[in-house]
């Protein structure tokens, strides 16, 4: 552990690479602690999808904020987007990044006016291109005859996240990052002049500039953040190794899916184009992996009975996180620099708010994002742990089982 580091950040997935490359590329000395292993947390861990998504629609942002507003949003959602590819580009990343388009198949037909009615709106105002896909073509894109339609955004996709995330770390290295894995950092400590003492079960290091980019696995190290940062756990499973033809007749154009439901289900080909991946069931309580993996490999094979009884390879979960206002954040508290609460979307938001992040210890003028200093919200009587997803989730779940997708959970 050095004495001393221009800036430390807590935290070594996707945020802390993005912000580090640029900040060790403008002559800032960076030390990145991470309590886990490199690379084992959700960084690695997540499905991939490369997307403009958000939890409020174009129409719910325009009515509350304006349409100046809602455009300037979703301009930026672009540009979270455009920032994995430029990274990808300008790092020479090997991730299988492929932006052939992203299918969202929709369990009812009041979803799929809804969802027309939202991406014509973003095409007006910000030319983003769409199809919508209707019911007898569904399988055009996904074997299933569950979903009501869908909407095809061709211009987005997905990456291997484990690849991405190991390129960018290539790539801090490469820059001069020190990189420490296995390393609590159990308390910061604001001095008088204007330096952070930053306190680890490795020992001591000051800091002129402290980063929190934990997401789902922040702790007490600010209370402040802790009480206003929802973790949740996603769950995945891979099938076993698939014949290129049944690949092919499941998701015939190879696109990512994931659909409308409050608690989507999501599947994509692997990135080697040889199995199958599968989320959904976000947020339950946990049972053991080989029993949440059983769930799930029953419910993908009734989502695509083409499958059969396909069997399961692996079984795995990483942790996420919301926030109260469905609202990703970036901001300064006590001194402390944070980003997180990506609801989602942590590869791009993770890379694009990494960057950000950096713009403004830096000091440069396009630090200015609209997901910086917003209002946090917290909810009383919760500093810890959330004792409320049972019901949030559970309400999730009584809306969609009345839809026939949400049925099958």
């Amino acid at each position: 552990m050095p004495n001393y580091s221009d800036v430390v950040i807590v935290g070594a997935g996707i945020t802390a690479m993005c912000a580090a490359i640029p900040l060790l590329r403008a002559g800032r000395s960076v030390t990145i602690v991470d309590a886990g292993e490199i690379g084992s947390g959700a960084s690695t861990r997540n499905a991939g999808y490369v997307s403009r998504s958000f939890k409020h629609s174009f129409g719910d942002l325009e009515r509350k904020h304006g349409q100046d507003y809602a455009i300037q949003l979703h301009r930026e959602l672009q540009q979270s987007v455009d920032s994995v590819r430029h990274m990808v580009q300008s790092e020479s990343i090997d991730c299988d990044l492929q932006m052939i388009g992203r299918f969202m198949p929709a369990p009812t037909a009041a979803a799929y006016e809804a969802l027309a009615n939202d991406l014509d709106t973003q095409r007006r105002h910000l030319g983003f291109e769409f199809e919508m896909i209707p019911r007898e073509r569904v399988r055009d894109e996904l074997a299933t005859d569950i979903y009501q339609g869908g909407a095809l955004l061709p211009d987005l996709g997905g990456l291997h996240p484990g690849k991405y995330h190991a390129g960018l770390l290539a790539s801090a290295l490469k820059s001069g990052a020190t990189v420490i894995p296995n390393t609590h950092v159990s308390n910061l400590q604001p001095q008088g002049d204007g330096q952070v003492r930053v306190e680890t079960s490795r020992g001591e290091v000051m800091a002129r500039d402290v980063v929190l980019a934990t997401n789902g696995y922040t702790d007490n190290l600010l209370p402040w953040l802790r009480r206003r940062i929802i973790p949740f756990d996603a769950y995945m499973i891979s099938t076993e190794a698939l014949s290129p033809r049944l690949v092919k007749r499941i998701i015939p154009n190879g696109r990512v899916c994931i659909d409308t439901n409050h608690n989507p289900f999501f599947v994509r080909q692997s990135p080697d184009g040889t199995r199958l991946l599968f989320g959904a069931l976000t947020g339950e309580q946990p049972d053991t992996p080989e029993q949440k993996g059983e769930r799930l490999r029953a419910l993908l094979c009734r989502l695509l009975p083409d499958l059969g009884q396909v069997a399961i390879e692996h079984s795995w979960t990483g942790r996420c996180s919301g926030t109260f206002d469905l609202y990703p954040h970036l901001g300064t508290h006590q001194g402390i620099h944070y980003s997180l609460g990506y609801c989602f979307v942590g590869v791009p938001m993770g890379t694009y708010l990494g960057g950000k992040i950096a713009a403004g210890i830096l000091g440069r003028a396009d630090a200015f994002t609209v997901f910086r200093d917003r209002s946090f919200p917290r909810l009383p009587l919760y500093s810890e742990k959330p004792w409320f997803l049972p019901a949030v989730f559970g309400y999730y779940r009584f809306l969609d089982r009345r839809t026939p997708a949400g049925a099958l959970a």
